[in-house]
C-alpha cells in the first residue's frame, strides 16, 4: 500500500485499488480497477485462462468494459466459495468493493439470493446509480464520471438509509473482517445486544451468508494477508511466523489440519498450492526449510 493505492501486477493483467470518497468510507471499501492482458502468441495464449476469484465477504458494483464487448454493469453477489471466472483479454473493470454487509440496503432483492453469482444491475440497483454506471462505461478514462457515480451512490445511500444494516451489526461484521482476534460468534451477538437467532437472521439477511460461514472466510483472508506480508518482507508474520503450523496459528486456526481443510473447503486447493497460485510461495518454502521438512502442507 502505498499513497492509499495497491497494485499487483501479473502475466495475467493489472490490478490496483484504492480508498473511496470519505464520505462514502463508511459503505464503501475500495475502488478498483482490473485489465486483463492481450493475448500472448501460441497454441495456450496468456491471459485467456479463468481465473480464481477468493471469498471475501464483500459485494461488488462492477463496470466492466472493453475487449472488444459491449459494456456491462454487474451486481457481484457474496461468494461463499472461490470460483473460476474467464474475463476476454482486454477486458477492463471499474469495482467498488461495498464493506461487508452494506450494499444490501441498495439492492432490490436479498442478498441470499445472489451468492457466488454476479447479476446485471439493471435489475437490482437503484436508477441514478445505474445511470451513472452507464454513463461511467461509455467513458472509463474520465475521472469526471466515476466522481458521478460516487455522488450518485452517496444520494442513494441517504435515500435508502431506512434499508441500511443496524450499525451494531455493522460494527459486528467489520470487527470480524478486520480483528487480528475476533470474539466468537457468541460473544458478538451479545455485544450487539442481539440474541443469537436474531443476530444469525440479521448476518444472513445483510450479506447471504451466516455468521459462522463470514467468519471462516475472513480468518481465510487473515491467513493470506499474513502470507502478503511474509512474502514482502521475506519473514512470515514478522518473525512471529515460521511455517504453515505457525501461518494457522497467526490466523486463528486451532491447528495446521483445520486451516488445511477450510481452505480446501473454501477455495478448492490446500494452503502451499493456493499460495502458490498467488504468488507467494517463495516465502512459505523458505520458512518450511527453515522449520523443518515436517511442515509441507
Amino acid at each position: 500500500m502505498a499513497d492509499g493505492i495497491a497494485a499487483t501486477g501479473t502475466g495475467a493483467g493489472l490490478y490496483r485499488e484504492h480508498a473511496p470518497p470519505p464520505a462514502l468510507a463508511g459503505m464503501v471499501q475500495a475502488v478498483w480497477h482490473a485489465r486483463m492482458a492481450a493475448p500472448s502468441p501460441g497454441p495456450t495464449p496468456a491471459g485467456t485462462a479463468p481465473f480464481r476469484v477468493l471469498p471475501d465477504g464483500c459485494m461488488d458494483l462492477i463496470v466492466a468494459h472493453g475487449g472488444g464487448l459491449d459494456p456491462v454493469i454487474l451486481i457481484a453477489g457474496t461468494d461463499d466459495t472461490a470460483r473460476m471466472v474467464a474475463h476476454q483479454p482486454g477486458r477492463r473493470h471499474i469495482g467498488l468493493r461495498f464493506r461487508p454487509g452494506r450494499m444490501a440496503a441498495l439492492i432490490d432483492a436479498p442478498p441470499a439470493e445472489l451468492v457466488g453469482t454476479s447479476h446485471p444491475a439493471a435489475l437490482l440497483l437503484a436508477g441514478g446509480v445505474h445511470d451513472a454506471a452507464r454513463h461511467l462505461a461509455d467513458a472509463p478514462a474520465d475521472p469526471a464520471r466515476l466522481d458521478r457515480l460516487m455522488r450518485a451512490l452517496g444520494r442513494a445511500i441517504e435515500d435508502r438509509r431506512r434499508f441500511v444494516a443496524p450499525a451494531a451489526i455493522g460494527a459486528a461484521l467489520d470487527h470480524l473482517a478486520t480483528s487480528d482476534a475476533p470474539l466468537s460468534i457468541g460473544q458478538l451477538a451479545a455485544e450487539t445486544g442481539y440474541g443469537q437467532r436474531r443476530f444469525d437472521r440479521a448476518v444472513l439477511r445483510a450479506t447471504g451468508l451466516t455468521p459462522r460461514h463470514l467468519a471462516r472466510v475472513f480468518r481465510l483472508q487473515r491467513m493470506l494477508s499474513l502470507a502478503r506480508d511474509a512474502h514482502a518482507a521475506d519473514i512470515l508474520g514478522l518473525a512471529r511466523v515460521a511455517g504453515l503450523a505457525d501461518l494457522a496459528a497467526a490466523a486463528g486456526y486451532a491447528d495446521q489440519p483445520h486451516m488445511t481443510r477450510d481452505c480446501r473447503s473454501l477455495t478448492g486447493l490446500p494452503p502451499a498450492r493456493l499460495l502458490a497460485e498467488q504468488g507467494i510461495v517463495l516465502a512459505v518454502r523458505k520458512l518450511q526449510d527453515r522449520a523443518g521438512p515436517h511442515q509441507a502442507c
